[in-house]
């Protein structure tokens, strides 16, 4: 018989909804920050909540749950699964991953050893797309051997890039220098910033959202040769943007409209993007 495993992520993952749910995928809720008040993360507030009150001037910020909140999580597990692992945002942006890795200390030595904690080196719904895929490697091969190797080897060809409608709330969370920020809110030149080796790197300037959301689509457009793609567009507060992108990415993917899952940012997200956000992720299927 094989092993039993419970699959736990943070909040900071961005799933379709009831993907979680079916899949039996524990999310910890990150605190969410709003004028000192401390929130969890879809929990005592939702992203529409939390955009309402950015838009409204609210002073806001994340935090990781305390390792105490993942040690709870994963004794309770441990009581009905032989193994847990644990997905979190890449280290280099939040201490997620090291608060969960300070969990373990928390534990019994023995459950601890059945504990695996991991850095997706990603965030929002590359983050999720990485928990997702070690949903389906543990179904396909029957083993965890053998599985982180195999998904850095698929994320290393994909790419997750992202761009927002402000840059103010990047400055704020100290993702791009305050010249940058000014620069972009002066000339409406957007960022397109992509995740490399655990870090958001911007690594093209555009003016307008279109013209912006069109380079996104170019990179596609470039990689579509190289095989079957999963493909997911996210946004907050920015629909009309994020429905735009999936068109045009499904136009030149040769894919059906429906196959590209649409997601929207969660809160712990949108604190740092910002309302009018939009990001899209593809990673090989297999």
């Amino acid at each position: 018989m094989g092993q039993r495993i419970a699959i736990v992520t943070d909040s900071t993952a961005d799933f379709p909804a009831g993907v979680t749910e079916k899949l039996g995928i524990r999310c910890v809720p990150v605190h969410v920050v709003v004028d000192g008040v401390d929130y969890l993360d879809g929990v005592s507030i939702t992203s529409a909540q939390l955009v309402g009150r950015m838009k409204q001037g609210a002073e806001v910020v994340t935090r990781a749950a305390a390792p105490a909140a993942y040690a709870d999580l994963y004794d309770s597990l441990l009581a009905r699964y032989d193994r847990v692992l644990s997905f979190h945002l890449s280290a280099h942006l939040s201490n997620c991953h090291e608060c969960a890795g300070n969990a373990l200390a928390l534990l019994d030595p023995a459950d601890a050893e059945r504990v695996t904690v991991f850095d997706t080196g990603s965030v929002s719904i590359g983050q999720a797309m990485y928990t997702l895929m070690a949903v389906r490697y543990l179904k396909k091969h029957g083993r965890i051997e053998g599985m982180k190797e195999a998904l850095d080897a698929s994320f290393s060809v994909g790419v997750n890039q992202v761009t927002v409608e402000d840059l103010a709330w990047l400055r704020k969370g100290g993702k791009l220098g305050a010249l940058s920020a000014a620069f972009g809110r002066m000339l409406d030149i957007k960022p397109i910033l992509e995740m490399k080796e655990g870090r958001l790197a911007l690594v093209r300037k555009v003016r307008g959202m279109t013209r912006t959301l069109d380079e996104m689509v170019a990179c596609a457009d470039r990689l579509k040769g190289q095989g079957a793609w999963e493909v997911w567009v996210c946004h907050c507060d920015a629909g009309a943007s994020a429905f735009y992108l999936r068109n045009q990415l499904a136009n030149v993917l040769e894919k059906e409209v429906h196959t590209i899952h649409m997601v929207e940012a969660g809160a712990a997200i949108s604190v740092n993007v910002g309302p009018g956000s939009c990001c899209w992720g593809m990673v090989p299927l297999g």
